[in-house]
């Protein structure tokens, strides 16, 4: 909870560093990039009293802004009923050589100049083929491929591969194929929805979907019209963070980080190239861009605070404990700290009412 906690915790200043994240960026990697075990995690620091500079405030009431029309085709909810089918596909086993789609249980050793690389080695692994999870002409080197062939890949890395002792290399690939499994999309009827929602009918579970992709897109285009409120009061004020704070935000924010590829079990350089497509002193440098929007973002929301006598409540730290799952306030305190905790919440008040004192078109 405490790593979702941070996350939401940079508000409008940390918004989309890492755009764009998917599965298929983690896992392009042949399990080279991957440590096999997590590495260490870092504290931040208690930002309580830090400096943040000044500020001179511009107007900040009756900001014109428009909100995105939001409306749903019944393409996007086709789509997203179709990728819902794909991930409850099941697979079956087959004689029949392999193909786009098809899911192949592999054992692989990768080796650079005869020598085995670290990470490039597994058994009994299981390769959607066509899914990208792989370097370019791995996956398609298996296919016609059947059950009990080996076959010899000779690849090479990506010259931007974020793994610096592989980047442009030529490796080679020994790939054993144990199975070759198909794979089998269920059909979208009555006894589908029942199985797998709430509902007894295709148009019931439809509209469902349709009403859940409103909500998602309303809620983007709410986050949207806060983002540029808030971007026209910047631009409207004079604000001078100090560098003490800038840093100490910094530190804080590749903690948080570090602490995030902990959890996948990769360092933060690895978790750099997997998820933002960047070496790690680029992604610092961006880091470091984020901590100053943090600091310049808490200098206009204390200040509009200040003037409009925003406070924190008990019943505030009430209601997030509850959103977020907390067992009490005292935990979220203990778990996140209290900085963290209220500094959080102050973004939320004072958005809302920039947001109630909006003119919104």
């Amino acid at each position: 909870m405490k790593k979702i906690f941070k996350v939401c915790m940079y508000g409008l200043a940390a918004a989309a560093l890492i755009t764009g994240c998917s599965k298929k960026a983690a896992e392009e990697t042949t399990a080279a990039a991957t440590e096999s075990s997590a590495q260490e995690t870092m504290a931040d620091v208690d930002l309580t009293g830090v400096d943040n500079g000044t500020i001179t405030l511009g107007e900040y009431k009756g900001i014109e802004v428009t909100k995105d029309p939001v409306e749903v085709t019944e393409e996007e909810v086709n789509t997203a009923i179709q990728n819902e089918l794909e991930a409850s596909a099941k697979y079956t086993e087959t004689d029949r050589a392999v193909q786009t789609g098809d899911q192949v249980n592999i054992d692989y050793v990768g080796t650079k100049d005869g020598v085995a690389f670290d990470g490039g080695t597994a058994q009994g692994y299981d390769l959607s083929i066509g899914s990208g999870q792989f370097i370019k002409g791995f996956e398609e080197g298996l296919i016609g491929a059947k059950k009990g062939d080996k076959v010899t890949l000779n690849l090479t890395f990506p010259e931007n591969y974020q793994n610096a002792d592989l980047a442009g290399q030529a490796v080679v690939f020994e790939v054993t194929v144990n199975a070759v499994k198909e794979k089998q999309v269920p059909e979208l009827n009555d006894a589908y929805v029942q199985e797998n929602s709430d509902f007894k009918t295709v148009d019931e579970y439809k509209e469902d979907k349709k009403q859940s992709l409103l909500k998602d897109k309303n809620d983007q285009a709410e986050q949207k019209v806060k983002s540029d409120i808030y971007n026209a009061i910047l631009n409207a004020s004079t604000v001078e963070p100090k560098q003490d704070a800038i840093d100490a935000n910094f530190n804080n924010v590749v903690a948080n980080y570090t602490n995030q590829a902990s959890s996948y079990g990769m360092d933060l350089g690895t978790f750099a190239g997997a998820f933002a497509g960047m070496g790690e002193a680029d992604f610092k440098e961006v880091l470091k861009t984020q901590a100053e929007a943090i600091v310049e973002q808490r200098l206009v929301v204390t200040a509009i605070a200040e003037k409009e006598g925003i406070v924190i409540t008990d019943e505030d730290r009430k209601k997030i404990a509850d959103e977020m799952g907390y067992e009490s306030v005292e935990n979220m305190i203990e778990t996140a700290g209290q900085f963290n905790v209220d500094d959080y919440i102050m973004n939320n008040k004072v958005m809302d009412f920039l947001t109630e004192n909006a003119v919104i078109r």
